[in-house]
């Protein structure tokens, strides 16, 4: 009796390690789940991925070839910090929007596909907002612009695309 129990448990425990490899193998697959709807004076809902663990956060929309149900990809920080990112392996030409702790764009820069070339906060900023490349001009945001965010745990319904959006 207690071998069959045994048993059970050596089984369980093998299908439980084969799931987790199974997750660790496919998790750079697996989209960023979080969304937050990020608003300003100039616009409003523009719906985004949330990066908040250091592996999203280095990933960023490395490898994507289209923005699908978003507009692009907020990076979040828990302290203010220089960030440096770059863009390689990214597809999608960014608008890069830095936000300071005071919740206004600091700096904005734009990310050329595929370039090693480093694109720097130069100063500690809580926030680096990813949008496809000419959507900052076409949404008037500006540097000192305030900016807000509210993360959303469920999908977001209606979801509101900018038209700045449409070739991405």
């Amino acid at each position: 009796m207690k071998q069959k129990s045994h048993w059970k448990e050596l089984k369980k425990g093998k299908f439980l390690k084969f799931n987790f490899l199974l997750i660790l193998f496919f998790s750079p697959f697996i989209s960023i789940s979080k969304e937050a709807i990020v608003f300003s004076k100039t616009f409003s809902e523009l719906i985004v991925k949330v990066a908040k663990t250091e592996k999203e956060k280095e990933k960023g929309l490395m490898f994507v070839n289209k923005l699908d149900q978003t507009n692009g990809l907020l990076l979040l920080y828990e302290k203010p910090k220089v960030v440096n990112i770059w863009m390689h392996n990214t597809k999608i030409p960014l608008d890069i929007i830095f936000i300071n702790e005071q919740n206004k764009v600091a700096l904005i820069k734009k990310g050329e596909p595929f370039s090693k070339k480093i694109i720097s906060s130069k100063n500690p900023v809580i926030g680096v907002l990813e949008i496809p490349k000419g959507c900052a001009e076409k949404l008037n945001i500006k540097v000192g612009d305030e900016t807000s965010w509210v993360i959303v745990k469920d999908k977001v319904k209606n979801i509101r695309y900018y038209h700045c959006l449409d070739h991405f």
